[in-house]
């Protein structure tokens, strides 16, 4: 842990959760930009982030032995998935990310670069990867989200798995 991840972490246990999200908001301002490639949308799902971490962590939800700009880049990246589809933004933290342990911070790398990778999907199967890996969605569910069947899930599942086997190993 870093001697800024230690103040985080100080900031965080004296629930002076505004000066914490003040110290990353520029970083969060410019990944929005970034992502959104648009300055008004970008500040809208700025916003959106810092008052999504604001809640989050102002309720209790602390993630032990998770550096808190993890926590911050992992929220500005679905925050921004969210916007690009469509969905409202300003939703609460998943329930099933409970991140924990020394190794959390590699997980979330390797998550960042799967998270990556399946961007590079064609649209249904990205949709499909999105929900049931990346979200942790049943297939059932996915299918209900996108309109079609548990087959059609699966098959593009199938599918999706083959593709990122193929970038993985570099025959794609």
């Amino acid at each position: 842990m870093t001697d800024d991840d230690a103040r985080d972490a100080q900031l965080l246990e004296a629930g002076q959760f505004d000066r914490l999200l003040a110290k990353y908001h520029l970083v969060i301002l410019a990944r929005c930009i970034r992502g959104t490639r648009n300055v008004d949308d970008g500040q809208d799902v700025a916003q959106d982030v810092e008052f999504r971490l604001f809640r989050e962590f102002q309720a209790g939800k602390r993630y032990p032995g998770v550096p808190f700009r993890v926590v911050v880049h992992q929220v500005v990246k679905w925050t921004i998935k969210d916007h690009f589809q469509g969905r409202p933004t300003d939703v609460p933290l998943p329930d099933g990310w409970e991140p924990g342990g020394a190794e959390f911070a590699d997980r979330a790398v390797e998550r960042l670069w799967i998270g990556e990778l399946v961007d590079q999907l064609p649209d249904v199967e990205r949709e499909a990867c999105t929900l049931v890996y990346l979200r942790g969605v049943s297939p059932e569910q996915a299918a209900a989200v996108l309109g079609t069947t548990r087959n059609n899930i699966d098959q593009r599942l199938f599918h999706a798995r083959r593709r990122l086997r193929e970038m993985i190993n570099g025959d794609g």
